[in-house]
């Protein structure tokens, strides 16, 4: 090979091989704007969560597990892009990635029906932490929204462990999340009492008693006609916080009425005849 053969060689190769590292140069300067590009979409999604469940005053674990769930999932699908750029086969590692998260998914079906409950809880939010509630015949104050559990503190002082699942499946009464709340009394009365009386007596009960909203008429009724009973219905308005006050004196003040009225309140009664043989 003489001298310009050679250089002519030489050349070619140069240029051939600039050609390949040139192109792995740019995948490889592609592949690091889309790492970057993803980690900061992940912080900013990440701190952007942190930002909204904490306003909306979600319980502290729930929003650093949910934040830093999401921040790893974007990781996760950043890195897959990433490895596609640098020309490796990523249907497998994606394929790999799916098989682990069915087999997780198989091995705490429970655990992650309870995690999906309790984030439903947090975005709909049927109540917050406070709140008078019944769930699943349980009544008492919501004391915590965990991962996969929700606490209740009973009137009773006793603490209520119900499992997400169970809570988003359940009927919710919510008391408390409503500013006013009507109290409904039902008043029995013998059938020798004056019916109008029983009214004026009611509804002088119903004006003693304070914190009863004015704003709505106070509604009294003869409603059943018992076997043994005539029942009047009382219902009132107040405000949530006012209702075991004031159905307290309501009571007593309806007591007081009838007992000074010689109004009669019937009572559960057995007659036996005793035959002698």
């Amino acid at each position: 090979m003489n001298f310009e053969g050679f250089l002519n060689y030489t050349l070619s190769f140069i240029e051939k091989y600039d050609r390949v590292v040139f192109s792995y140069i740019t995948h490889f300067c592609f592949a690091i704007i889309i790492f970057v590009i993803g980690r900061t979409i992940a912080r900013f999604i990440s701190n952007q969560l942190k930002r909204v469940l904490s306003n909306r005053h979600v319980d502290p674990t729930v929003v650093k597990f949910v934040s830093a769930l999401a921040y790893y999932a974007i990781i996760v699908m950043t890195l897959v892009a990433v490895l596609g750029q640098l020309g490796v086969q990523t249907a497998s590692i994606v394929a790999v990635i799916g098989a682990a998260g069915l087999a997780v998914g198989l091995a705490l079906q429970g655990s992650l029906s309870n995690f999906a409950a309790g984030v439903i809880l947090i975005i709909f939010r049927p109540f917050k932490v406070g709140e008078t509630v019944i769930i699943n015949s349980q009544q008492g104050i919501i004391d915590s929204i965990q991962i996969f559990s929700t606490s209740i503190v009973t009137p009773t002082n006793e603490l209520v462990i119900i499992p997400n699942s169970q809570v988003v499946s359940a009927n919710i009464i919510n008391y408390t999340r409503l500013p006013e709340r009507r109290l409904d009394l039902v008043v029995n009365v013998g059938y020798d009492s004056d019916i109008q009386k029983v009214y004026q007596v009611l509804k002088q009960a119903v004006d003693k008693t304070n914190n009863i909203l004015t704003s709505k008429e106070p509604t009294i009724r003869l409603d059943v006609l018992d076997a043994s009973s005539m029942n009047f219905n009382v219902l009132v308005w107040t405000l949530n916080e006012n209702y075991g006050t004031v159905k307290g004196h309501l009571l007593e003040n309806i007591k007081n009425g009838l007992t000074e009225n010689n109004i009669n309140i019937p009572y559960p009664t057995m007659d036996v005849n005793l035959k002698n043989k």
